[in-house]
């Protein structure tokens, strides 16, 4: 008599749940079906799996050494199943994706995404974080990775972590770290717009020790940012992953500050309510994504 994976799957789900009855009702089926499984499987084996007690039958001492084997063999039958159930997973969505966050991250993403979700069609939209909010809260994007949103009733917001940032300076300034609002008061400041939450970080900063920077010049654009403060113009804050890209090539020093620049939370938005597959999927191979970067503090 050959082995089965109906009678492997009827000794696993009893063990488990302590009963053939309760194995039965777990898997839908009638009891006397779980044990003429579980009888066949012993008979295959040549060994007793189950024995008679006053509680109804238990696991016999080779069952209890054949329970590891069988549980390896159904989690890797469970994991076929939902990669399958993966792999089914298709169609269009609108993914946003703060700036900063995108110039180190969406590569790796798009790439894990595409190997486990073949089927699935994501549209990239890159903006600032209050942008990408506001596309969330108007139905022109389905999830969005936001960076210290503004919050809203109408998005359920999961945090995902701490993004490391840092100050960043023409290497031309020659500037010793840690810096202070003092030291770059009089200096020129590059930041996105208000209420960006890197314009935000930036105000917060120099307020902390009572200051105001005497000019911050406006850009919309994060990436283009670096090339700025390389040429000389100005100083900014960004994410850390980012800026270390640039400092290699010796036109930009990243620099330590007193107080401490707060580092960017990261949240997952959608819409309130919102129960989609390809939500689920894109946050599961997202924070997969960033474990293996070591992205977040």
């Amino acid at each position: 008599m050959r082995i089965t994976l109906a009678q492997l799957e009827a000794f696993f789900w009893t063990a488990q749940l302590g009963s053939a009855q309760k194995a039965a009702h777990h898997m839908n089926l009638a009891q006397p079906t779980i044990s003429l499984r579980l009888k066949d499987l012993s008979e295959a084996l040549g060994i007793e799996i189950l024995e008679r007690s006053t509680r109804g039958s238990i696991m016999s001492a080779e069952g209890r050494r054949l329970l590891p084997r069988i549980k390896t063999i159904m989690a890797e039958i469970q994991g076929i199943q939902q990669q399958d159930a993966d792999r089914a997973i298709s169609g269009p969505i609108r993914v946003g994706l703060a700036e900063g966050f995108a110039v180190s991250c969406l590569a790796p993403l798009l790439s894990a995404l595409t190997a486990a979700h073949p089927a699935l069609e994501p549209e990239w939209v890159v903006s600032t974080s209050t942008t990408l909010e506001t596309s969330l809260l108007e139905d022109r994007l389905d999830l969005g990775v936001l960076l210290n949103p503004l919050g809203h009733e109408k998005l359920a917001l999961k945090p995902l972590g701490a993004q490391p940032t840092t100050w960043v300076a023409p290497a031309s300034w020659k500037l010793t770290s840690p810096v202070a609002p003092k030291d770059l008061r009089d200096k020129p400041i590059i930041a996105n717009p208000p209420p960006s939450a890197m314009y935000r970080q930036v105000t917060h900063w120099f307020a902390l020790a009572g200051v105001q920077p005497e000019k911050i010049s406006i850009c919309t654009s994060v990436a283009v940012m670096p090339e700025l403060i390389a040429a000389g113009l100005g100083a900014g804050i960004l994410p850390t992953g980012m800026a270390s890209r640039h400092v290699s090539e010796g036109k930009i020093q990243m620099l330590a500050s007193s107080p401490a620049i707060e580092n960017g939370r990261l949240f997952l938005g959608s819409r309130e309510g919102v129960n989609d597959l390809k939500i689920v999927a894109i946050e599961r191979t997202l924070r997969r994504v960033l474990e293996d970067l070591h992205y977040l503090v």
